[in-house]
Formats: structure tokens, sequence, C-alpha cells
């Protein structure tokens, strides 16, 4: 048990004294993010994880640099404890999304509280800049591992290989859409509609569903619309057969700061489709997208994220969808040429070395 004044840093002299504060007491996608962080800073730095539930009852003598991921979800309504906390402190770095384009006055407070924030996409920075806030800004994108950049294999696990023998057998063509959380935030309704006008006329099209609330299992659901349910964690070389077996990734979100399944997908040479809006229309190609139908509220009561977020045009995508499901072999090969010319820009060893820059600037 720490000490709520006692400095718990692991110290050598003349290295950097650095922390990271993230989520370690629960798994979260910030947590996931942030342990790809620490990967490619421990390659430079001495790095200290602390946990975001305990880094303010810390007192740090030794004046760290303290990266916090996240930074306004981590501080809440404690902004004062948070500026006392910062007076122990070298620098302070948050790291931050933007799930709409607009902060309320409680996270500008919590932003401009800080030396710099490091966010994902130019549509976060934008957001940030719109509110209000006037800390030092800086784009470091989320990355895929290495994992990513291999070839095809037939899939290792039992559940997969079975996916892909149906698929075979079946000559169906799946569609792939990752449901972490936040259901009406990453468009799980506009999902449903599309696919069950997809399947009006094209009998062959299944929905490959991912959510992990559940124990792992796969169960085939073959009701008003084809679905295919995987629930459980997904570890990086299952999720790379998993992209690599789909053919077609929705993503319907109405808001977030870069959307990493996104960008997985494309790099797995998968076609995807997503508004028109949005930070993903910064790494996917403009061929991918279509028409944003409307900006919507994405969040009815979040205290930090009270913008707007793009709604995708159900029926344009549906449009789309038909056109890549008849003409498949020659959309199948745009994406393996845009995925070959971009995966290397987005491994996290590349993001690292932006990352490392960034942060050797405020030690």
């Amino acid at each position: 048990m720490m000490s709520a004044d006692r400095d718990i840093e692991t110290w050598h002299e003349g290295m950097p004294n650095l922390w990271y504060v993230y989520p370690m007491h629960h798994v979260v996608s910030f947590t996931l993010v942030a342990k790809r962080h620490i990967e490619q800073l421990k390659k430079r730095f001495l790095v200290n994880e602390v946990c975001e539930t305990a880094f303010l009852n810390i007192r740090p003598y030794s004046k760290p640099t303290v990266l916090i991921h996240p930074l306004i979800y981590a501080v809440g309504n404690r902004l004062e404890s948070f500026v006392y906390f910062t007076s122990y402190c070298n620098k302070t770095v948050g790291f931050e999304v933007a799930d709409s384009d607009a902060l309320s006055d409680q996270a500008v407070s919590v932003a401009n509280c800080v030396d710099a924030l490091i966010l994902p996409s130019k549509w976060a920075v934008d957001a940030y800049r719109r509110s209000g806030v006037v800390s030092n800004l800086h784009i470091v994108p989320h990355g895929v591992p290495n994992e990513f950049l291999r070839e095809r294999r037939e899939p290792e696990n039992p559940f997969l290989r079975k996916l892909k023998e149906i698929k075979e057998k079946k000559k169906y063509m799946y569609i792939l859409h990752f449901l972490w959380h936040s259901g009406y935030r990453k468009g799980v309704d506009l999902v449903k509609k599309a696919i069950e006008e997809v399947q009006k006329s094209r009998e062959n099209v299944v929905l490959v569903l991912v959510n992990f609330w559940s124990v792992p299992s796969v169960t085939l659901d073959f009701g008003s619309e084809k679905t295919i349910n995987i629930t459980g964690f997904l570890e990086d070389s299952n999720k790379v057969d998993l992209y690599d077996i789909c053919d077609i990734y929705y993503l319907f979100s109405r808001g977030g700061g870069f959307e990493l399944n996104g960008l997985e997908a494309v790099c797995r040479g998968e076609i995807v489709i997503a508004p028109d809006k949005g930070p993903w229309t910064e790494y996917l190609p403009q061929e991918f997208l279509v028409p944003t139908a409307r900006m919507v509220r994405v969040f009815p009561d979040n205290p930090y994220h009270i913008g707007l977020g793009p709604e995708i045009d159900v029926q344009k995508a549906v449009d789309k969808t038909l056109d890549i499901v008849d003409n498949i072999d020659i959309w199948r090969e745009r994406a393996l040429n845009y995925a070959l010319k971009i995966r290397q820009q987005y491994t996290w060893d590349a993001i690292g070395e932006k990352l490392i820059n960034i942060v050797s600037q405020y030690l």
C-alpha cells in the first residue's frame, strides 16, 4: 500500500523522473492505449506506473514530469486538489480524446491546468481549441502492433476457424462491427438499420458483432437478420485473424477521438465504411467515406463532452455496401493496396518515436 505522503517512484541518478498515471484498477480502452505508450516510453526513459485512483493522494517530492491518461476523467471535479498536486511536479502532460466537437467549461478548466495535452487527431485538437483550451496541444495518433504487419494465415483459435469455415461453406460475406461500450456513440442502432436493409436483397451478408461484456463465446443468431455474436477479449493475433476473415468494417460512430478499430481494419486490407466527418477521415481513403446525414448530440448527459458528432447517412451506407458486395474483388484490391501504403506509418514503433520526441520537451 502506498502512503499518501511518500514518493513512490524508482529513481536513478541522471535519468529523467517520469510518471505515467492511468487506469490500473480495471481495464478500459484507455488502459490498453496507455500500456502501448508505456512500452514505447520505456525504450528511452525510466517510467513509474501509477494508478489514476491514487495519484492525487501522493506528494511527489522529487518533482517528476507526470503524464496522466485520461486527464479529465482522472481529475474530475477535484480541480483544487489537482492544482495542488501540480505544484509538486516538474511538468504535467495529459492524454485525452474528443468524443464530440465541444468540451464543457469544467473540462476546459482541467485541460488548462497542464503544460500540454496529447490528442490522437486533428479533429480532437480543433475541438479543444474551439472550446477554449490554451495549453500546448500535440497530436499522437493511436497505432497498431507489429502483429498487424504479418501475412494472412489459417486462424489458430477454434472459434475463428469455425467462423471461416462457415463463411466458405455458405459463401457468406461478413460485415464486422466492434461494440466495446457506448452503443449509441458507436452507432450500433445505425449498424442494425443498415444490415436490415442490405440483407433484404443480399441474403449472403452476415453481421459479425464483437463485444467484451461476457465470457468468451461465439453464437449464431439467424433471426430477423443474420448475426454472429463474439464476446470476450481477443488477443492481437486473434483480432488480426478476425479482420482477415471479414470483408467490410462498419465504422458508424457518432463520436470519438480516433476510433482505433477503423485503423486496425484498414491496416489489414479490410474495406471500411464511415461518415465523411470525424477523426477517422485522417487515416481512411476518401473512397471509403459516405455522406454525413446530420450532426447530432453524442451524449445526453456527459459532464465533459457536450458537443456534436457525425451521424452517417444510413441509406448512402447501404448503397455503398451493395456496390462493394457486388464488386468485392475490385474493392478488395483497392483496400489491400491502401493497407500497404499506410501500415508502416501507424505501427506503435513509429508512433512511439513521435511520443518520445514530444515527452522529451517536458522533462
